[in-house]
Order: C-alpha cells, then sequence, then structure tokens
C-alpha cells in the first residue's frame, strides 16, 4: 500500500487513454482467471470484490461487519459485474463495469485533491502511476527543449 494524491481527473484522463486503461483491465482480468478459461467465476472474483474494502469503518477504524450482509454486498457487486447473469464474468463485462466504477469514483471524488492510501495492483494506483508517467514525459520533453 502507499499514500498517494489524486483527483476526479487523475481517474477520469486514465479512463480516456483507452489503451493504457484496456491494458490494465487485461492484466488485471488475467491475474484474477486463475483457471484461464476467459470466464471470472464468483470464487475468481472474490479476492477483487473483497479488495474493494467495503466494510464499515467508524473515524478510520475498521468495525467488525456482519459475515451474512458482507456475503450479500460480495453477491450484488459479483450480480453488477455478470451483465448477462450466466454466472460468470467475462473481459468485456469486467472492463465495462470497472470503468462505471472508476467513473462514479471520480464524480464522487470531483476535481480537489485528495490522500488516499491505496493498494499497489489496484486501478486507482495504475491510474496515479499513469499520470505521474504523462508529467514525467512532460517535464522530460519541456527540458530537453
Amino acid at each position: 500500500m502507499s499514500v498517494e494524491i489524486l483527483d476526479g481527473a487523475t481517474i477520469v484522463n486514465f479512463l480516456e487513454d483507452e489503451e493504457a486503461f484496456n491494458v490494465s483491465v487485461r492484466d488485471r482480468f488475467a491475474h484474477l482467471d486463475s483457471n484461464h478459461d476467459g470466464q471470472l467465476s464468483y470464487e475468481e472474483m472474490l479476492k477483487e470484490l473483497q479488495g474493494l474494502r467495503v466494510m464499515e469503518t467508524h473515524f478510520g477504524v475498521d468495525v467488525e461487519t456482519d459475515r451474512d450482509e458482507l456475503v450479500r454486498v460480495y453477491d450484488s457487486l459479483f450480480v453488477q459485474f455478470d451483465h448477462d447473469l450466466n454466472g460468470t464474468v467475462d473481459l468485456e463485462e469486467f472492463k465495462a463495469e470497472t470503468r462505471q466504477m472508476m467513473l462514479a469514483m471520480a464524480n464522487g471524488m470531483g476535481f480537489l485533491p485528495v490522500q488516499m492510501v491505496l493498494e499497489e495492483d489496484s486501478f486507482l494506483k495504475k491510474a496515479v502511476e499513469w499520470e505521474s508517467a504523462k508529467l514525467l514525459a512532460s517535464y522530460s520533453s519541456c527540458m530537453a527543449t
């Protein structure tokens, strides 16, 4: 985990770079697809869903969540990804729902910088790394002229 500063624009700009976003989604999907069948089962998606850290906090301290309630939340999230309700999530469903979730985060965050703790392999971390690389490239090209 690392502490990063980002805003809604960081996320939106990352999503607008189709190549960067698609590579990140394909890599994450391949990582989750443990049996390499091109579909994510509930069990394969569970680690990703758990990584969303859906739990209540009280002044920054995690509060024990009812296990049955948490299972219902994970079930509901899985259905959100499983657009055709066939019990698995394919790459296109995964990409579409990841995009929607990231746009929702960007909209909720707005365009004021926020400091967040990010998982190393999270899409938000990828967005911050993408933005940093773009800024560094821009700075380097300015310095070269």
